[in-house]
């Protein structure tokens, strides 16, 4: 389906169990991948607490969810400013950051992606901010791909600690020029 099929619009605590079975299914399919190193092997909906914090995270209009058919088959959560575990100086000041953003593994769901990014950045310009950062695992030459396609250049990499597991990300920032067309 083209994405002019996906509805993307404000996340509501209504909305959180399905963007909890959202979140585990693309963690079960990273796992059936062999990927645990991304995200772990806990499903989301069982860490302690995390319902909770997605439920209020949702409240405070943090996410904007992807429907299709009426079902969730993308999220997106933006944030002004990079977080803490970002390197110093290496995301412009003020830039719109990408908490995260995943996807249905669906066949059906080409073009999701592409639509919250297109959100990402129009979120941004709405903000007058000039550009869109976002940092995400190394070891995913898929994820490179995706992000370099939608502009995204990579600007650094580090380390983080988690789960008794040394985390290896990249950084990438997206300058926003002049809209056009």
């Amino acid at each position: 389906m083209p994405e002019d099929h996906v509805r993307l619009r404000p996340a509501t605590a209504e909305d959180v169990p399905a963007i909890l079975a959202l979140m585990d299914s693309v963690l079960d399919w990273l796992v059936a991948r062999g990927r645990p190193d991304q995200w772990g092997t806990v499903p989301f909906s069982r860490v302690p607490g995390f319902p909770g914090r997605l439920a209020e995270w949702a409240g405070q209009g943090a996410f904007t969810v992807a429907e299709r058919d009426g079902w969730c088959v993308g999220l997106i959560a933006l944030a002004p400013g990079a977080p803490p575990r970002i390197p110093a100086g290496t995301v412009p000041d003020g830039a719109l950051f990408v908490q995260t953003v995943l996807t249905d593994r669906g066949p059906g769901n080409r073009g999701v992606g592409s639509a919250l990014m297109a959100e990402a950045e129009r979120q941004a310009r709405a903000r007058g901010v000039s550009a869109v950062a976002l940092d995400h695992w190394a070891g995913s030459p898929e994820l490179d791909r995706f992000y370099d396609r939608h502009g995204y250049a990579k600007v650094a990499e580090y380390t983080e600690e988690r789960d008794d597991r040394v985390v290896r990300n990249t950084v990438r920032v997206r300058r926003l020029g002049p809209e056009t067309g």
